[in-house]
């Protein structure tokens, strides 16, 4: 959009910019391993591909937070469901 400011994580954005999938603006003309999320706000939000999710804390803290949430678990087997092993490891 011409006449709005961009802001990075680092400061004002002058530079040119491009439209990702989902109306995410990046700095640059195209898409590479540089280009960085830009916002109209000076603070954010930068963090848009973060998981929802704390790994810090564990499989079982994510399952908890998730019921208290209301969301119901995937079914096994599922793509992205965890699998055996991984509530195993948790113990």
């Amino acid at each position: 959009m011409k006449g709005v400011k961009h802001y990075t994580e680092d400061g004002e954005y002058n530079g040119p910019t491009h439209k990702m999938p989902g109306d995410k603006v990046h700095t640059g003309k195209k898409h590479s391993d540089d280009s960085k999320p830009v916002s109209h706000k000076p603070g954010g939000p930068f963090k848009m591909n973060q998981s929802p999710f704390d790994k810090s804390k564990g499989l079982w803290a994510n399952i908890h937070a998730k019921r208290k949430r209301g969301e119901t678990m995937r079914k096994k087997g599922d793509k992205g469901a965890p699998s055996e092993q991984d509530l195993i490891d948790s113990q």
